[in-house]
């Protein structure tokens, strides 16, 4: 009777893995992120220290990383988070990232583990969901202190559950980390302890998101890896899907939308330059059921930025007004201005605003905003303390470099502080990197030539101009920069090769007319 038990108990253990994959795959799930684990498991150990320099996360494949996004809206956060996964001998391993602004110490609440008063501070959670249990709850702190919750069971026994994960923290400058291995077992005969599952494949993936808060003073900025579009962390259906395997795109219910849905359309509307589409779009996002003010804000914002794409400025004016969150109205009128080239207007209405008011993620696109405005009027004073306080509170790339572009400018121009603008003009070339082809790395270049010159570093500006190669160079760069050289050879007194680059402009029929324009007029100065 007892070999025929276990024989029975053998099959009804086979039967629940299919009925739970028959529960997960009927569930119905818009289109959410996925996270990989690649390879097989990494031969050298991982060692929890919070230092994140194991081989196994410097060589980990791009599969398993990911970035986070604001939670509502799915933007770009102030401070960014990077993630890493790894599956080594039973456990499920995370890095995580934590930008910080340069010496702004993390919110700490607690340093005691299963203390709830965590999440008055800054945290990184860790919702898993396996093949067998929907689902747990790891949260941890800038200083190691964590405390595990099973949301699969009853409210009264939440905290009963340990999961057995080593953390370490590491609290720099910049940013913090943390690092955590999480045991994982298959045995469901302990349930209070350890997370129970099978190592997550393509046909039986787990979902999971991975969460992070962070609070200063009243205002707070929440992001993950798979946004939910909502003021919360825990809304299972939006866990993104973790699993082993090759690359595989899973079926997404087309029914399912919310906010960041809709305005992920706007977006793509906006790439096409359907601008009056876009903007209907995010109209509709900030009219939908259950939108909160910060969405509203959001949609509302982009689009303005529509209308000023359609030169209708009476319309984006409108959508200002109807901009519930005083901080983004203020800087969508800001913009609006700014494209009338209303500068002016902007220091009279919003030259005495405190940006120490403001909700920390605004104060970026605000003083990016009023530091152009004083740009344009020439108090340079003032727009490089704007400009400044921008690139500290903006994460996006190309708006980053468009604000150490101008505050280059702003140096070199106005203030005539050639140490500074070079300074400003090479930090934005670094932070591009090589391959960068927008127009603001172009400029960083150029301008850094232009100051080197200035100061009669010849050889050095002509190692700035040929950090860009000219096959490389797109539209109308490459006799852009031609001309650059042309003028540095000039100044050097090197003639004969200046007239031949500027030949070389004239001769460019892909090169703007300004531009050859310019060669010409220098071409003949040269030749008297």
């Amino acid at each position: 009777d007892s070999v025929f038990a276990s024989r029975i108990q053998l099959i009804d253990n086979y039967l629940n893995g299919l009925r739970r994959k028959n529960v997960q795959l009927a569930q119905k799930r818009g289109p959410v992120p996925k996270l990989r684990l690649v390879g097989g498991d990494p031969l050298e150990p991982i060692v929890i220290d919070g230092s994140l320099d194991d081989k196994a996360w410097r060589e980990v494949a791009t599969a398993s990383t990911g970035s986070m996004r604001e939670l509502q809206t799915g933007r770009q956060p102030t401070y960014g988070t990077s993630i890493k996964s790894v599956w080594q001998k039973g456990s499920v391993f995370f890095a995580v990232r934590c930008e910080e602004q340069p010496g702004d110490s993390p919110n700490i609440a607690t340093t005691k583990d299963g203390d709830q008063a965590i999440w008055y501070g800054d945290v990184v959670e860790f919702l898993i969901n396996t093949d067998s249990h929907n689902y747990y709850q790891i949260a941890v702190n800038p200083v190691g202190a964590i405390i595990n919750v099973d949301r699969a069971t009853e409210k009264a026994k939440w905290f009963s559950w340990d999961s057995k994960a080593e953390v370490a923290t590491q609290i720099h400058d910049d940013h913090w980390t943390v690092e955590i291995r999480i045991p994982v077992t298959d045995d469901e005969n302990d349930p209070l302890h350890q997370v129970i599952g099978r190592k997550p494949t393509q046909s039986l993936p787990w979902y999971l998101n991975i969460c992070r808060q962070r609070i200063r003073g009243k205002d707070a900025e929440l992001s993950a890896f798979s946004p939910t579009g909502t003021r919360a962390f825990h809304e299972p259906m939006k866990f993104a899907h973790f699993y082993r395997g090759l690359s595989h795109q899973f079926e997404a219910d087309d029914s399912v939308t919310d906010f960041i849905i809709t305005t992920r359309h706007a977006e793509q509307l906006l790439r096409s330059r359907k601008f009056e589409e876009a903007l209907s779009t995010y109209v509709a996002a900030s009219s939908r059921n259950g939108t909160t003010d910060f969405q509203k804000s959001d949609a509302l914002y982009r689009a303005a930025g529509c209308a000023r794409a359609l030169k209708d400025h009476a319309r984006a004016d409108e959508l200002a007004g109807q901009i519930p969150l005083q901080s983004v109205a203020k800087t969508t009128q800001m913009e609006n201005l700014l494209d009338q080239r209303e500068w002016a207007a902007i220091v009279g209405q919003f030259g005495s605003e405190d940006f120490d008011d403001w909700p920390f993620w605004q104060v970026g696109a605000g003083a990016w905003a009023r530091g152009r405005a004083y740009h344009s009027l020439k108090d340079g004073v003032k727009a490089n303390a704007d400009l400044q306080r921008a690139l500290e509170l903006t994460a996006d790339g190309k708006t980053r470099l468009s604000i150490g572009r101008t505050i280059g400018f702003n140096l070199e121009t106005v203030l005539k502080d050639d140490e500074g603008a070079l300074a400003a003009y090479k930090q934005m070339v670094d932070l591009a990197g090589p391959g960068n082809g927008s127009a603001e790395y172009f400029d960083c270049i150029q301008g850094a030539a232009r100051v080197l010159t200035r100061q009669r570093k010849y050889d050095e500006a002509m190692e700035v101009l040929d950090s860009v190669s000219g096959a490389r160079l797109p539209g109308t760069w490459k006799s852009s920069m031609q001309l650059a050289r042309a003028e540095t050879f000039a100044a050097a007194g090197r003639r004969d090769a200046a007239m031949k680059a500027l030949q070389a402009v004239i001769d460019d029929k892909t090169a703007a007319n300004s531009v050859r324009q310019r060669a010409t007029e220098m071409q003949k100065n040269l030749a008297q």
